[in-house]
């Protein structure tokens, strides 16, 4: 009587023992679930927070490039407005020049497309990169050069009368000179083509 009571004790021990382990096994596996589903949701989230953290340096890529683009745009078409006006000013100081417009108003003409590219090269260097930036320099002093020449043929036809040969001379120095500017500007269009196809750097 006493061994049947004590195995029927010993059976309830271990049907509790058994349900107790059971019980632990299933909360330790529920456990481990929900930890994995936790790390996963962490993996996703920080996932998320990289795409939208590329997705906003591609955003302020594109609109930097963009902007960039428009300021070099600007700079050239100035540049080129600029060698026209040097080019029409040495033009108008020549003896069989056309009356229809005074020297003083090309000659000023010249001098304000030759300010507006070079306000316009301050935005080129604030943008960058370095190497536009020093093309866009380059510009600007051929400008200068191509500027003073033209008004030194002004100073030059107003001391005396040109001869053919004069005017051949002076042909030649605005040639010159008109052609380094231009060759200058097709080496900052060069430079600022490279910078807009450069790729995003990495993070």
């Amino acid at each position: 009587m006493a061994s049947s009571v004590l195995l029927s004790f010993m059976g309830l021990i271990g049907t509790l023992i058994g349900s107790g382990l059971t019980g632990f096994l299933a909360l330790r596996s529920e456990r481990t679930k929900h930890q994995a589903l936790e790390q996963q949701e962490e993996r996703q989230s920080r996932r998320q927070e990289r795409l939208q953290a590329l997705d906003l340096r591609l955003e302020h890529h594109r609109w930097r490039r963009d902007h960039r683009k428009m300021i070099y745009q600007e700079f050239a078409e100035k540049s080129q407005m600029a060698r026209i006006a040097a080019l029409d000013h040495h033009r108008s100081c020549l003896p069989d020049a056309s009356e229809s417009e005074h020297v003083g108003e090309i000659r000023l003409r010249g001098r304000n497309a030759y300010r507006n590219a070079l306000m316009t090269s301050y935005a080129v260097e604030l943008q960058g990169p370095e190497e536009v930036a020093a093309r866009a320099n380059e510009c600007i002093s051929s400008l200068r050069d191509l500027l003073n020449c033209a008004e030194e043929h002004e100073s030059r036809s107003t001391s005396g009368v040109l001869t053919p040969e004069d005017v051949a001379e002076m042909d030649e120095q605005i040639s010159v000179r008109f052609n380094e500017a231009q060759r200058k500007l097709q080496l900052f269009i060069r430079a600022g083509c490279a910078a807009l196809d450069r790729p995003m750097p990495p993070n």
